[in-house]
């Protein structure tokens, strides 16, 4: 055996031109190159003395199973985007007319726990897989390559009536569990805990055979007279018919003279084979990777509650399991659809890790809160959400501001705080008018920049539409789910900095800072449909002033005898030239109306705001008709001001006032 070894490791360390002429199964291999490799598992052997003989193998692979076999699969892109409804997603969801997706994931998963190897058989159409069929692997064993370069000579299939044929090794996939002294075929968890699994299956038959035996200890009736064959045979046999019949058990035993009952006690084998039977239940269900509060054991489980079971169960044993799966499918199916795919599966539906992803949630929001960009909480934490505009980008904590952004430059001095109620003095409605104006102005190029993309989408549309009246029309409508997709994505988180804004100052927090009375819900209701409402009027009437633009410009081209080719430079230039301007012109009023609604929303949330005050900008820009709004007095929280709005900048374009509370 010595010299073998030194043999191999001659062999292990020669150059390479020699080594070519070594078959990969001569160096880390003990198996027999074109021989088959037979389990010393079988299914059947599995099956019948593990799963059905004991109740904790069987509780530890149904466990397994029940938590994996419903977690669905689906097929991404390389951007990680997935692929609905993909040729293999409808396939392995529905294998064939016998059985389900889940079915043979059962099966799959069963087979590894069991014996460490499951073998799916596809059937292909195209050169690509229509079915899959599960296998019994007992029925078939790899046959190792003898050509240098090639692993499989293919497989040896075993049919029900004892045949024995050869198949190439494209003709099934082999999912395995690693067993280091054998690459070909795997180890399952039961045979790790054979012998404990034998000794329980022991200690459970003597339990039964002392129950059989009324549950007595063992024990020997003395006689005072020697008996000879024929009495003694005829004693035992009245023993056994009297005391040992099932119908007898229970029953007082009534002796003659002569002889009498001497108990012996359970020797400490017995004894043990006993007390066992709890360290045995822990045995086994480390081999299978989960906790022993899976097979009733609370006493020696890690776990305080239900919740950090489930969690560990997926964490620990599925997801590991998931991963060997997903590796093989994406080594075996996944090339043969030709482009770049992966395969994987979701587990965002598993309700034992909500909670986790929670968790990942409240991380997610303290990483962003310090500036680190979208993608790189999205990679660390594995939210597995998808890619959008500007996710790449670093945010000031307070008012998501890109790192850099020029938003801020305007205000060499930081703002006094002022609470926005109860603003009795000018000096309170200044600083509160101010702290509200600048947190508006920082938005401003921030949405400005969200707009422009829009802006220039609109006008490459709309040139090359240059020609009929009705195209351009469509051209421009046509960016309209782009437009009311960023507006409510805009409207809803300006709605949410200002009203935590407002929360803040109305009671939001306790006297300790980390105590919080009341939060404001940027979800709420209220909030979603006044999003929504406000996205479509605004977008309704960006789209109407765009339109009007364009055909004034397609007017004029046309007055002036231009041609289409004329006309398209000419809208060329007027996009080029009036696309930042518009997109601030939108991004100023977005920003006002959002910044306005959030303010009041949370006013609204607080229940303690009785009144309203109109506080117009503290500037020579102020409008004569919103000066004359900001008269000190204020009116009922629920109705509208005199000029018919029901918070600041409902209505006005590139309103720059603030709204104050009086809570009495």
């Amino acid at each position: 055996m010595l010299e073998k070894l030194k043999e191999r490791i001659f062999y292990s360390m020669l150059p390479g031109k020699m080594k070519s002429a070594i078959h990969p199964h001569d160096i880390f291999s003990f198996s027999q190159a074109g021989q088959p490799v037979y389990s010393n598992m079988t299914i059947k052997k599995a099956t019948r003395e593990g799963y059905k003989l004991s109740v904790f193998v069987y509780r530890s692979v149904r466990t397994i199973v029940q938590a994996g076999s419903g977690i669905p699969w689906i097929v991404s892109d390389k951007k990680g985007e997935e692929i609905k409804e993909h040729p293999f997603t409808r396939a392995w969801s529905h294998p064939n007319a016998e059985f389900s997706g889940q079915d043979n994931m059962e099966f799959i998963i069963a087979h590894l726990k069991l014996v460490g190897n499951s073998l799916i058989q596809p059937l292909m159409v195209n050169r690509q897989p229509k079915e899959f069929w599960m296998c019994m692997p007992d029925m078939i064993q790899p046959i190792p390559s003898k050509a240098p370069g090639k692993w499989l000579e293919g497989y040896q299939v075993t049919t029900s009536d004892g045949g024995v044929y050869t198949v190439p090794p494209e003709q099934f996939i082999h999912f395995t569990q690693f067993d280091p002294g054998n690459p070909y075929w795997g180890i399952g968890d039961l045979q790790a805990a054979a012998r404990t699994i034998d000794t329980d299956n022991e200690a459970q038959d003597t339990q039964k055979i002392q129950l059989q035996n009324r549950n007595v200890p063992p024990g020997v009736f003395q006689f005072e007279d020697t008996l000879d064959d024929a009495q003694g045979k005829e004693a035992e046999r009245r023993v056994r018919e009297k005391f040992l019949q099932k119908s007898k058990r229970g029953e007082p035993w009534v002796l003659s003279g002569g002889y009498k009952w001497q108990s012996m006690s359970p020797t400490p084998q017995e004894m043990d084979y006993i007390s066992s039977r709890l360290s045995n239940k822990r045995d086994i269900a480390a081999a299978f990777g989960i906790d022993p509060w899976w097979l009733g054991d609370r006493e020696h489980s890690s776990f305080n509650n239900v919740q950090e079971a489930k969690k560990s169960l997926y964490e620990d044993t599925v997801i590991p399991l998931l991963d060997d799966v997903r590796s093989t499918l994406n080594l075996k199916i996944a090339p043969l659809y030709g482009d770049d795919i992966f395969i994987t599966y979701d587990i965002s539906n598993v309700p034992a890790l909500r909670d986790d992803f929670g968790k990942k949630t409240d991380q997610a929001k303290s990483l962003w809160a310090m500036g680190v960009p979208f993608n790189q909480i999205n990679d660390k934490l594995e939210l597995g959400l998808e890619e959008f505009e500007g996710w790449d980008n670093s945010y000031l904590p307070w008012n998501l501001a890109p790192s850099g952004s020029s938003a801020l430059s305007g205000e060499p001095e930081p703002v006094k705080m002022t609470k926005a109620i109860n603003l009795n003095t000018e000096e309170k409605k200044s600083t509160h008018w101010k702290r509200i104006d600048t947190r508006r102005v920082a938005w401003w190029d921030i949405v400005q920049k969200r707009m422009l993309p829009l802006y220039e989408a609109e006008g490459k549309a709309v040139i090359k539409a240059v020609g009929s009246e009705s195209a351009i029309k469509t051209a421009i409508n046509s960016q309209s789910k782009e437009w009311l997709k960023t507006i409510k994505a805009v409207s809803a988180v300006i709605v949410e900095d200002f009203g935590e804004e407002i929360a803040d100052d109305l009671g939001g927090k306790g006297i300790n800072p980390t105590e919080k009375k009341w939060t404001f819900d940027p979800f709420s209701a209220a909030v979603q449909m006044w999003v929504t409402s406000h996205a479509g009027e605004s977008v309704t009437s960006i789209l109407s002033t765009n339109l009007e633009d364009v055909k004034s410009i397609i007017s004029k081209g046309t007055a002036s005898n231009l041609t289409n080719v004329q006309i398209a430079k000419e809208l060329r230039q007027f996009y080029d030239d009036q696309s930042a301007w518009k997109a601030m012109r939108v991004a100023r009023t977005e920003t006002a109306q959002a910044a306005g609604y959030g303010q009041r929303e949370s006013a609204r949330q607080s229940g303690v705001v009785r009144k309203k005050l109109w506080i117009s900008s503290r500037d020579e820009r102020v409008r004569d008709e919103h000066a004359s709004l900001d008269n000190g007095k204020g009116v009922p929280f629920n109705e509208p001001y005199d000029n018919g709005e029901m918070y600041v900048g409902e209505h006005s374009i590139n309103c720059r006032c603030a709204e104050g509370y009086l809570t009495d």
